[in-house]
């Protein structure tokens, strides 16, 4: 049972909570007959890259249901993270994706802008966040990595025992509450998966927090991660900053994405 791929990535053998599982499904829909659909798995987990891949060739043809309706499912390509085609519905030819290897990297950034991309869906004191808080939500993404590090991962992550999180000053909250429903026609439901969009600025951010950060914008954090809520981008707003993730100039306005390399 431990080598099923199935028990691996469903069963919740570690955990009851969902945001606990090695995977994130997030899907948009571009067209009215088309859907893009992302895929990421975590640490050992890929070692079952094979069996996952195979899995998601095999939903071609496969009924969908969407708002009521039923469909046939007609898989066009799949590409990896750096737009290789693994697949194509023109060719019986199939490769291996690209893996990328996430470190931690602490970093100095004394002016940070958080943007949530998708809903943070985050609980204090037992009630959903209806504005951003910082304490919460860094506590939550510090044991959302931990776990995952720990339990999918090798404790291959080379994480400190403790991350200073005091004196964290939030400069600018422009967040909102973004109401989204999922619906389950499986088990004739509907749940509010719903969270703040938006973005906040903050200042005197730890550089090992800022590395645990740069971890969260792969890994998400909050609740019901696996429908891909939690996802966020972050910039160094910082002046006099000169490395960026793709080593471009800084801007006019001086909104600079943060680095995953070593710091110097």
């Amino acid at each position: 049972m431990e080598n099923c791929t199935y028990y691996v990535l469903f069963e919740k053998q570690l955990s009851s909570s969902d945001q606990y599982h090695p995977y994130i499904i997030q899907s948009r829909v571009i067209s009215p007959y088309l859907i893009e659909a992302k895929f990421k798995f975590f640490g050992w987990v890929c070692d079952h890259l094979e069996k996952l891949l195979y899995s998601i060739i095999n939903t071609n043809n496969m009924l969908l249901k969407r708002e009521g309706n039923s469909y046939r499912l007609t898989l066009q390509k799949i590409e990896d993270l750096n737009s290789n085609q693994i697949y194509s519905a023109d060719s019986e030819m199939i490769t291996r994706p690209t893996l990328k290897m996430l470190y931690f990297r602490p970093e100095e950034v004394p002016l940070l802008e958080i943007t949530f991309t998708t809903p943070l869906r985050q609980k204090h004191q037992g009630k959903l966040m209806s504005e951003f808080m910082w304490e919460p939500f860094a506590k939550s993404l510090i044991n959302r990595i931990r776990f995952i590090n720990e339990h999918f991962n090798r404790n291959e992550l080379n994480i400190p025992e403790q991350i200073n999180l005091d004196g964290v000053e939030i400069k600018e909250a422009n967040t909102y509450w973004s109401e989204k429903i999922r619906v389950s026609f499986r088990q004739e439901s509907k749940m509010s998966i719903g969270g703040l969009l938006g973005s906040v600025v903050l200042a005197n951010v730890s550089p090992e927090m800022i590395g645990m950060l740069k971890l969260g914008r792969y890994l998400h954090t909050g609740k019901q991660c696996t429908f891909g809520n939690g996802e966020f981008a972050l910039r160094n707003l910082s002046e006099n900053q000169s490395v960026t993730e793709n080593k471009s100039t800084p801007s006019q306005n001086k909104e600079i994405y943060l680095s995953d390399k070593s710091p110097p």
